[in-house]
C-alpha cells in the first residue's frame, strides 16, 4: 500500500509523584482512546505538528524527548516506512494503513512520525483542549478501548520512560558555593518572617520587601546563569531553600510564573520534590483569583479560623495531595489551626 501522507503522533507522559501515566484523548470521528496526532501541513517539521496537535487537542504544552535509540516492541503492529527515516525528535517512522478521507479518496497508509513527550505540569491544561482527555496508568491502559499499537507500545514505554528521563539529562557538579549562599538567604528569610511583631510598622514592611525583591533579583540571576537549582547542583537542603525564596517572589508574578516551568521540569526529573510544585502552582493560582488545585494556600475564615482558598475539583484533591507528598486537606487544615 502506497503511503501517501505524512502524520506525526505523540505518546505523551506525565509524572504524577512516583507513578507516570500516559495521556490519551477521546477521538470524536474514531471512537475510543488515542495518542495525540496528527497530518503534517505543510511548511512544517513533524515536530512542530506533534506541538502544534498536543495543544490543540489537550490545551497541554509538550516537551518533546531526545530519541534514545529504543526499538519498537516486536509485537508491535506497523513496520517501519520503508524510505523514510526519523528526522528531529522522532523517534520512529512506521506505514500505519488508514481509510478514505478528505484527503485521499481510497485507502492508502500514513508515514507516522512517532514521538515521545513529557507535560510537567498535568494537572490543569493551559488552556481548554478540542477533545476528552485522560491520564492512563498502566493498568488503565491494558484494558482501554485504544487501538492496539498504542497499547503495546505505550506500556512499553511506560515501563522505560523513568530511565529515558533520567537519560534524557546531564547532572551537573555540586557548586558548593551557590549552595551556601541559598542556605544563608533562607536563613534571612525565615528569621525575618518568624519574627514579626504582632503590629508590622511600615517600616518592618519595607524591610521584608527589601528582603524579598533581593532575593527576587538574586534569584533570577542565578536561574538565568544555571537554569533551576535542583538537587543534583545544590543539595536537597539548598534545592528547597530556592523553592522557598521562589514561593515569596510575589512581588514579581511573571518570574513566578516562569520559574514554575522551570521547577515542573525539575520535578520530572526528580531534581525536585512534588510538593514544591504544589505549592507555587497553588500560590500562582491564588494571586490570579483561580481554584487552586492542592489546598496548599489557606486564609482567615470570617469566624477567625483558617480555611483553604477555594479548590478546584475538591473531590480529588487528597488523592493530588498524597501524589504529591502531602497531608489529607482536612488534617493540614486542622494542623493550621492548632499552630496559629
Amino acid at each position: 500500500m502506497d503511503v501517501r501522507h505524512e502524520r506525526a503522533s505523540v505518546y505523551l507522559f506525565a509524572r504524577f509523584g512516583s507513578l507516570w501515566r500516559l495521556g490519551v484523548i477521546e477521538h470524536p470521528r474514531y471512537g475510543g482512546w488515542m495518542i495525540s496526532g496528527g497530518h503534517v501541513e505543510p511548511g512544517e517539521s513533524p515536530e512542530e505538528t506533534v506541538v502544534r496537535e498536543v495543544l490543540e487537542e489537550t490545551g497541554h504544552r509538550v516537551r518533546l524527548l531526545q530519541a534514545a535509540g529504543q526499538v519498537l516492541p516486536a509485537d508491535y503492529p506497523h513496520p517501519q516506512a520503508a524510505g523514510r527515516t526519523a528526522r528531529g525528535r522522532s523517534w520512529w517512522v512506521v506505514a500505519v494503513p488508514a481509510g478514505p478521507d478528505g484527503r485521499h479518496p481510497a485507502r492508502h497508509a500514513h508515514a507516522n512520525h512517532l514521538h515521545v513527550g513529557v507535560v510537567d505540569r498535568p494537572y490543569g491544561p493551559r488552556e481548554p483542549g478540542e477533545h476528552p482527555f485522560r491520564w492512563a496508568t498502566a493498568d488503565e491502559l491494558e484494558t482501554l478501548d485504544a487501538p492496539a499499537d498504542h497499547r503495546i507500545l505505550g506500556t512499553a514505554l511506560l515501563e522505560q520512560i523513568p530511565a529515558m528521563i533520567t537519560a534524557d539529562r546531564s547532572r551537573p557538579p555540586m557548586d558548593d558555593e551557590l549552595r551556601r549562599e541559598l542556605l544563608r538567604r533562607r536563613d534571612i528569610d525565615q528569621e525575618v518572617r518568624t519574627n514579626l511583631p504582632e503590629t508590622v510598622t511600615e517600616e518592618t514592611a519595607e524591610r521584608w520587601a527589601a528582603m524579598d525583591n533581593d532575593n527576587t533579583q538574586w534569584l533570577w540571576q542565578v536561574i538565568d546563569r544555571v537554569g533551576w537549582p535542583g538537587r543534583s547542583l545544590v543539595g536537597d537542603e539548598a534545592a528547597d531553600a530556592a523553592w522557598l525564596l521562589a514561593q515569596h517572589a510575589d512581588r514579581q508574578p511573571h518570574l513566578q510564573e516562569a520559574w514554575a516551568d522551570l521547577l515542573a521540569e525539575a520535578v520530572t526529573q526528580g531534581e525536585a520534590p512534588p510538593r514544591h510544585l504544589a505549592f507555587l502552582e497553588d500560590r500562582i493560582s491564588v494571586r490570579a483569583t483561580r481554584d487552586q488545585w492542592f489546598g496548599t494556600q489557606h486564609r482567615k475564615s470570617p469566624t477567625g479560623q483558617w480555611e483553604p482558598f477555594p479548590v478546584r475539583e475538591p473531590d480529588g484533591v487528597d488523592q493530588r495531595r498524597a501524589e504529591n507528598g502531602l497531608e489529607p486537606l482536612s488534617e493540614n487544615t486542622k494542623r493550621i489551626n492548632e499552630t496559629y
